[in-house]
């Protein structure tokens, strides 16, 4: 039995080709995405390890720096050798073409050591007036050793200086500095960082917990060297994980896609083989050895295209590696890698299949006697029942969430129910199949050629294949067409939020970093520019919020009551001189009302209690708290300054002299409100490309699904074909036949996918940024681009199939039984 399947399964490689095709992709993604997160981890596993560090005193975010008083302490510890302080600041190198590097410059200066912090590759350690450069950021500048170069400093200062040697940097856990100052008392600071190295013989454990009595544990963390080599390496793996968790979900779809496609063909290939199948029946074979040489055979197809997977996927890891021009990756390829590939290769086919086995296994040894080799058709209503439940019951969930201040749990039911009208949807494709392409067929049938009318109804004649087909098409083009609903809808709320809380005519000054604060002297500066009227300023800083006992993290900016960002409010007051303005999803994400009181930490010392006296249309990547200036500390006042706003009685005088006052200042950006609109819509456009490039796998896959299912939807119809020849149809007839029915199937799909992605798409912004469900922006160019690309996927997976169909050998076919 086995042996026959298997021989049959070699003499029709046409049969099985595409469905390899779909495997392949798969498992390619799986493996690539493996291949590459696993060489990240690698990597910076493989790194230098430090060997002189005993135990490090750290500070914890926000809080205030160590002195030479703490590291003179520590220095005391009984078995302590040596204390050495390490100091971060603010330091932008300058290009050659006067901008700033991409490195974040808020701390990416340092005070040169002899510690095993650094190892030179060139030149020699820095003196007084001179930097070593990290060897990457050297490069995107251009500055080799003795070059003259330009240091900007926080607070506006800046310095010039000679290149004295380049560097590899060793970290224990911080983000690796470009500049290193001979002088380290250029930063102004105090120490971020206190190493301990511990005295010969002397017990490292005993030193950390001295360290520990000797701190404030809410203001410092004390790890041994050990303990931060461990942490390293699980930072690592967690940072391999996430983006192996990111990818392996659009490797996901592209899998799903892959199932209809194999479904699919297994199924038309049971039903090409009932006869054969029924003669197995009729001399011995038993339902359960039919059963299991099908879903061998699915397997013995899985292990083909998970080893061509395997091998592609590590093909493509290595160019995801290469193209990313990052220097010292460590190409990975586990074991777990390759077993994973297999395992899902094989699992993902013969899950597929398993229908057509079960349904191979019903075939009667009498089916033998038939001449037509077909099964009898199957009852939908299960699978409509089932749809039509999932569709109810997801319209249900969506509309007792149809309020714009959702809690987390009604988000999640949200969403839930635009998944559940989605799997819905999937059910009944067979019955919409039916319903919405067999009316186009009698109005084509009214106005169109032969071509037309055998293509139409040669699409709906099985509406579980047509189903199938289009099932993988629309998985993917709805994610694309939802995710692409999403972004217009995000970038719309974006544009409309900006505009309703900056002034058209303001002139506003940024840093070329995203939310990185400016210089101390930065608003008082534009406050001094001649012709400003009004200049305030945006402090955005990342803080924490306690609601009744429940912390979370937020944002928030203190801003001047009478300045020129006006949130625009939708409940309460806007006068934040009476409390805190928050933005209406946030109260109700935290569960707020207005006259709550709520907590602000800004850092581990420093928190502010205050009373919500208003809500406004935010939403994120805004602030989504607002308090008055003057409740905040001094410190946070200039420090923490992301944006300032200015306006005058002339507005393009005002940017003029503001353009002047910072012409030497690479470190400020001068824009108006439309081009820091058009920025924040650029750089989430960016991303959302990457997605649609993802998801566009899913889209490939179903692509050749379309070629497989009319390739053996052809070798189906040999004789049918054969007798349209016989009886005068001519070869183009056959082609356009074949062509109009791929081009119906993929406009269907495509028509399918693109009105379930653009639904999801709404619940998606509603239950993810808390907006009216219908106030959703249609994106009609990523539509247009859609139904035009399903119709040259309809046309192109149709060539190959339709020349097959019009070199039929007449006789041969009308011969076939």
């Amino acid at each position: 039995m086995l042996r026959a399947m298997l021989r049959d399964l070699r003499a029709h490689k046409g049969r099985v080709a595409m469905t390899l095709v779909a495997i392949t992709l798969g498992v390619a993604f799986v493996v690539a995405t493996w291949v590459v997160s696993d060489s990240a981890a690698e990597t910076i596993r493989g790194e230098d390890v430090r060997g002189d560090v005993s135990v490090s005193v750290q500070i914890a975010d926000e809080a205030p720096e160590l002195t030479v008083a703490d590291k003179d302490r520590l220095a005391s510890i009984p078995g302590v050798a040596t204390a050495s302080g390490v100091s971060f600041g603010y330091a932008g190198l300058i290009r050659a073409d006067g901008k700033l590097v991409s490195a974040r410059p808020d701390k990416a200066g340092t005070g040169w050591d002899s510690s095993a912090r650094f190892a030179l590759t060139s030149g020699r350690a820095p003196g007084p007036g001179e930097v070593a450069l990290a060897e990457a950021q050297a490069k995107e500048a251009n500055r080799a050793v003795g070059d003259k170069t330009r240091i900007l400093l926080s607070d506006g200062r800046s310095v010039d200086t000679t290149v004295s040697g380049l560097y590899w940097y060793r970290p224990l856990g911080e983000p690796v500095p470009g500049v290193a100052f001979g002088d380290s008392a250029v930063l102004r600071s105090g120490f971020t960082r206190v190493e301990l190295t511990a005295r010969q013989g002397a017990n490292v454990d005993a030193i950390a917990a001295s360290a520990r009595d000797l701190v404030d544990p809410d203001l410092r963390t004390v790890a041994t060297g050990a303990d931060l080599t461990a942490q390293a390496e699980a930072r690592a793996d967690e940072s391999a994980q996430s983006q192996r968790e990111t990818l392996l979900g659009f490797a996901a779809v592209s899998l799903l896609a892959g199932m209809f496609v194999i479904a699919n063909t297994f199924a038309m290939l049971v039903t090409q083989r009932t006869r054969q199948l029924a003669l197995l029946r009729a001399i011995g074979g038993t339902r359960r050895q039919v059963r299991n040489a099908v879903l061998v055979e699915a397997g013995v197809l899985g292990w083909i295209g998970s080893t061509l997977g395997v091998a592609l996927g590590i093909g493509l890891g290595l160019l995801g590696l290469v193209a990313s021009d990052s220097d010292g990756i460590t190409l990975s390829v586990s074991p777990t890698s390759i077993l994973v590939g297999y395992a899902v290769g094989v699992l993902v086919t013969m899950i597929a299949a398993y229908t057509s086995a079960r349904r191979a296994a019903e075939v009667a040894p009498v089916a033998a006697l038939r001449s037509d080799g077909s099964f009898a058709p199957r009852s939908l209503v299960t699978r409509t029942v089932l749809g039509l439940v999932a569709v109810t019951s997801g319209v249900i969930a969506i509309a007792l969430t149809l309020r714009n201040d959702l809690s987390t749990t009604e988000r999640v039911v949200a969403m839930g129910g635009g998944i559940a009208v989605w799997l819905g949807i999937l059910f009944l494709a067979p019955v919409l199949a039916t319903a919405v392409l067999r009316p186009v067929g009698r109005l084509l049938s009214r106005h169109g050629g032969p071509a037309t009318r055998l293509g139409v109804r040669n699409s709906v004649r099985d509406s579980r294949r047509t189903a199938a087909t289009t099932s993988a098409l629309m998985v993917g083009l709805a994610l694309v067409c939802a995710f692409a609903t999403l972004g217009s809808s995000i970038t719309s709320m974006l544009s409309s939020s900006i505009q309703a809380t900056v002034p058209a005519t303001a002139t506003i000054v940024s840093s070329p970093v995203q939310r990185l604060a400016l210089g101390s002297d930065v608003l008082e500066k534009v406050r001094s520019v001649p012709g400003v009227t009004n200049a305030s300023a945006d402090r955005y800083a990342f803080v924490k919020v306690t609601h009744n006992g429940s912390t979370s993290p937020t944002t928030m900016s203190a801003i001047e009551p009478d300045g020129l960002v006006k949130p625009e409010i939708v409940a309460g007051t806007g006068d934040v001189r009476a409390g805190a303005i928050v933005g209406e999803n946030e109260a109700a994400m935290i569960g707020a009302r207005l006259g709550d009181q709520v907590t602000l930490a800004l850092d581990p010392v420093t928190s502010i209690t205050t009373t919500i006296i208003g809500l406004h249309k935010g939403m994120e990547g805004r602030p989504l708290f607002y308090v008055d200036l003057t409740t905040v500390p001094e410190k946070f006042r200039d420090s923490s300054v992301t944006t300032v706003y200015a306006s005058g009685p002339d507005s393009a005088a005002v940017r003029v002299g503001i353009e002047q006052a910072f012409r030497d200042r690479p470190d400020v950006v001068v824009t108006d409100r439309d081009e820091v609109i058009k920025e924040a819509i650029e750089s989430f456009e960016l991303l959302l490309s990457l997605m649609y490039a993802l998801f566009g796998a899913a889209i490939v896959i179903a692509a050749f699904g379309v070629v497989n299912t009319l390739a053996l939807s052809v070798m189906e119809r040999t004789r049918e074909i054969g007798v349209l020849r016989a009886v005068g149809g001519s070869q183009p007839l056959v082609r356009r036949a074949i062509r109009m029915e791929s081009v119906v199937i993929c406009a269907y799909g495509g028509l399918l996918g693109i009105v379930v992605g653009v639904g999801f798409g709404a619940v998606m912004q509603h239950a993810m940024m808390g907006q009216s469900l219908w106030d959703f922006s249609v994106p009609y160019g990523i539509i247009g681009a859609a139904l035009v690309g399903m119709i040259i996927v309809g046309v192109l997976a149709a060539l190959w199939p339709a020349r097959r169909a019009s070199r039929t050998d007449v006789l041969a076919a009308i011969a076939t039984t």
